[in-house]
């Protein structure tokens, strides 16, 4: 018992400073220091170049026989978690009666976490550099899905959503990038890798000040909704980890790669939930509303499960 209180308090100070970087970009964002535009540039700014570059130095790993055991084993349990996710997504919005109108923003909202967002700052903090590679590894396959059967769960076409062409992004082509450097043993040479180090380097403080300034411009008073917000918030931020714990942990059980694995199923809902239901003709309140909650949320449990589960 006193381990486990010794490790949550571990884990929520690396956290805490997370959450000060949070308060950074919600204090900007209220004393109008930061406005929205400024938040949309420094957003792009984030996937479009410090995100990119995080990856690629973070794929600037030695090959070993090992490494790619891991990569293997990642991607089976990738594939494992998502199918896990869309079956309780769907048992979820069932068992909560949730209307015809919403139930696909309620079930995007569980499948599709704040993997990229938040999931490299917090894999960077809570397990190291080395967990980075992995977390580019499970974004390529959560892109996939997200611009395909994501977009299906919006518009409730299930046929004729996929456009190829979404996938083309910085994002992807860095993680495309980086993996076939690293398959070739090929390393970028100084001074374009130190370069690049700085540049990934900026994406931890970066996207917590985003954050910060995104909660700033939700009032929080209509952010609470009703209780199916609430319940769909435990799901994504508890059950969906704990279940995968007990399921697949046993099966992936390199402690890296369950690691990440149960992080980035601690997610909260993905920041761009709600651009993605504007987009489509979703309801992009509801889809905030969940954001908001989850976020909010996801700053204690995230923590709980580092120090329960890892």
């Amino acid at each position: 018992m006193d381990s486990m209180v010794t490790d949550f308090l571990v884990v929520a100070d690396q956290i805490f400073i997370l959450v000060l970087l949070i308060a950074v970009g919600y204090a900007a964002a209220s004393m109008e220091v930061m406005d929205t535009r400024a938040t949309r540039g420094l957003s792009g700014l984030l996937f479009n170049v410090t995100i990119p570059a995080l990856i690629i130095a973070a794929m600037q790993v030695p090959i070993t026989p090992a490494r790619i055991a891991d990569t293997e084993m990642l991607l089976l349990a990738t594939g494992a978690f998502f199918a896990l996710s869309f079956i309780v997504a769907r048992a979820a919005s069932k068992a909560m009666s949730i209307a015809p109108s919403e139930k696909g923003v309620y079930e995007f909202a569980i499948v599709f976490g704040s993997v990229s967002f938040m999931g490299f700052p917090v894999a960077q903090v809570l397990l190291g550099d080395e967990s980075l590679f992995y977390v580019a590894l499970f974004n390529i396959v959560f892109n996939i899905l997200l611009f395909s059967a994501g977009i299906a769960m919006l518009t409730g076409e299930r046929e004729g959503g996929f456009d190829p062409k979404l996938l083309i992004n910085p994002g992807i082509a860095a993680s495309v990038a980086g993996f076939v450097l690293f398959l070739g043993s090929v390393g970028i040479p100084s001074p374009f890798i130190d370069a690049i180090d700085l540049l990934g380097g900026m994406t931890t403080p970066l996207a917590m000040i985003i954050v910060g300034a995104m909660l700033a411009t939700l009032p929080a008073r209509e952010m609470v909704g009703d209780w199916r917000i609430w319940a769909a918030s435990a799901v994504i931020l508890i059950v969906i980890p704990v279940i995968y714990c007990c399921l697949f942990s046993p099966i992936f059980s390199d402690p890296l790669v369950d690691g990440v694995m149960i992080m980035m199923a601690a997610m909260p809902a993905a920041a761009g939930t709600a651009v993605f239901a504007e987009q489509y003709g979703a309801d992009a309140r509801l889809a905030s509303q969940i954001v908001f909650v989850s976020t909010i949320g996801s700053l204690v449990t995230i923590p709980l499960i580092a120090a329960v589960l890892l």
